[in-house]
């Protein structure tokens, strides 16, 4: 079986967002959690592999050393190419990371242009003359302004990567884009352009920029190229087809919801959810954290349902890491001692907690819950049923299509 894509994630969320788009389309993928240690073993089982960092907001020289180290990891699959993947609200800061780890991946696959795509239509981010909206709003006017790591302020993105690196950086406007879209780029790229940003507003631009690029060395952004790209593969010809996913799983498996994000849609998600909920008391957290992990460990709840106290609590100081270490110890310790075998988990940062906590290193997607979001099986003798949603992805009832889907 041909490796066609490896993809390096600044997070699990985005991770898992992405392959879940590729199994949607038919594509047996495999997900690996931090800087694989080797993938030599997997070679010839997976069509697609993502390596699923947590480097969006770590300091850019780490997140480009992360960022290197997971692509060379990957090949000894011998990928037909390399993916970049960040979330499509651009999430990044004047410093990166976004720039800086395009520029460290294309000096390592020994390249010059590549293109950015953001847009992710079926989730309402789309990209206009180089702005992003979510919805009908512009990015910084949207909520999604307001991420406490990576507050994005401007949504002109041509502007807002040229700051984080520096190399020129390109436009290839929707007009583009529909009409001789790589003929334009091949001559933005002989002008000295190094990143070009690619409009979208709907699928068929990422069809358009999927079949235009399918042969560059790296792709960078959204999970949009997973969207596209298995149509590109299966018209020549390098796509083999698998096996449906199996039967619906047995919705009385010991579960537990951790949900760490404060996003609006999390937020609803969770009012619409009838289980009994328990919030997690910043407060006495940070005064004991043996103490409130014991306490939320001695909750008798089927399924479990734990959640951040408030919308602002991880913006209180040094609230958030100590929010992340409950998470993952509540984790391991649900697993390890009240015999949990299905976790969904809400927030990219939480993801990342109870994943490493768990020491979970790889995972295939079994099925998409909702676009974005995976239903995930670790690999082992002991399987877990894994669920990893970004805080703004979903329907209103996730959480209950999660348990019956996972």
């Amino acid at each position: 079986m041909n490796c066609l894509l490896a993809a390096v994630a600044d997070d699990f969320t985005g991770g898992s967002d992405l392959a879940g788009m590729l199994r949607e389309r038919g594509v047996k993928t495999l997900l690996l959690f931090g800087v694989p240690e080797q993938t030599a073993s997997w070679r010839g089982q997976h069509q697609a592999v993502v390596a699923c960092l947590k480097t969006r907001a770590a300091e850019p020289v780490e997140a480009c050393r992360q960022a290197v180290a997971a692509m060379q990891a990957m090949q000894p699959l011998w990928p037909r190419q390399t993916l970049f993947k960040y979330c499509s609200t651009f999430d990044s800061t004047p410093r990166g990371n976004i720039g800086p780890v395009t520029e460290a991946l294309l000096a390592a696959a020994g390249a010059n242009f590549t293109v950015h795509l953001p847009a992710l239509p079926v989730n309402g981010r789309t990209q206009y003359l180089g702005h992003l909206f979510v919805h009908s709003e512009l990015l910084s006017e949207s909520p999604l302004r307001d991420h406490p790591l990576n507050p994005m302020t401007d949504p002109n993105l041509v502007r807002w990567l040229s700051l984080q690196t520096r190399q020129q950086v390109g436009l290839l406007p929707l007009k583009e884009v529909r009409g001789a879209l790589r003929e334009r780029a091949e001559e933005l790229q002989s002008s000295g352009v190094t990143m070009a940003l690619v409009d979208a507003v709907e699928n068929l631009d990422l069809d358009l920029a999927a079949e235009a690029f399918a042969d560059l060395p790296l792709l960078c952004g959204g999970s949009g190229w997973g969207v596209a790209l298995p149509a590109v593969w299966r018209r020549r010809g390098w796509l083999e087809e698998q096996e449906a996913a199996g039967p619906i799983s047995d919705t009385s498996v010991p579960t537990a919801i951790l949900a760490g994000s404060c996003s609006a849609m999390t937020l609803r998600q969770l009012r619409l959810f009838t289980a009994p909920q328990f919030a997690v008391d910043v407060a006495a957290l940070q005064r004991d954290r043996e103490a409130e992990l014991a306490r939320l460990l001695a909750i008798d709840a089927r399924p479990l349902v734990i959640r951040s106290s408030a919308e602002k609590s991880s913006q209180q100081a040094g609230a958030a890491t100590e929010i992340e270490w409950l998470f993952g110890e509540l984790a391991r310790r649900l697993v390890t001692e009240k015999g949990i075998r299905r976790l969904i988990v809400a927030g990219g940062e939480t993801s990342g907690a109870v994943v490493g906590a768990l020491g979970v290193t790889a995972a295939e997607v079994v099925r998409v819950i909702d676009p974005g979001v995976p239903a995930l099986r670790t690999l082992g003798e002991t399987p877990l049923r894994l669920v990893l949603k970004s805080g703004n992805f979903g329907g209103d009832h996730f959480f209950a299509k999660a348990i019956e889907n996972s």
